[in-house]
């Protein structure tokens, strides 16, 4: 009994290790940094991004390339779906998809409390990969959602062109 017992928590020991979260140190390790950026609104510092490629370098959306943003301040998830809509609209983004990525946005992405950080990586079939606090919460199997997403904070047609400069590695 006792080395059937054994035998379980070690198999159980095991499977758990198997199917454990990615850690945030896993998504980054094997990917260099290509820039940094606070956004500040008006007195208020809203959060840290940073994004990292495989070679340390932005040249537009690729698999691995990793957005981190780190919450400096505590946001309804229905805050972040009304700010990605508006973006979309600012970038003229006309896909007809555009309430199917919200819906499925909605389902995927929690209020965030100050401190926590929300995670996106591409997949190497473009498709996006979010991740809360080291642990997947979901994803998206479209890569034009992926671009259009992205677009918010890589485009240069960023509502904060000074953060998207700085993301995006370019140095003034």
């Amino acid at each position: 009994m006792k080395a059937l017992r054994k035998n379980l928590q070690l198999s159980l020991t095991l499977l758990l290790s198997l199917y454990a979260p990615l850690s945030l140190a896993t998504l980054t390790d094997e990917l260099q940094l290509v820039g940094e950026a606070r956004l500040n609104v008006l007195f208020w510092s809203i959060y840290d991004s940073s994004l990292y490629t495989t070679t340390g370098r932005y040249f537009g959306v690729e698999p691995k390339l990793t957005l981190r943003i780190h919450y400096l301040r505590k946001i309804e998830s229905s805050k972040l779906l009304d700010r990605t809509s508006e973006e979309w609209e600012k970038h003229s983004i006309v896909e007809q998809d555009i309430e199917t990525w919200l819906e499925k946005l909605a389902s995927i992405l929690p209020d965030v409390e100050k401190g926590e950080t929300l995670t996106l990586q591409v997949e190497d079939n473009l498709s996006s990969s979010f991740y809360l606090n080291d642990e997947l919460i979901g994803n998206v199997e479209d890569a034009a959602f992926t671009q259009a997403f992205l677009a918010i904070w890589l485009s240069d047609k960023s509502s904060y062109p000074k953060q998207q400069a700085q993301l995006v590695g370019i140095r003034n």
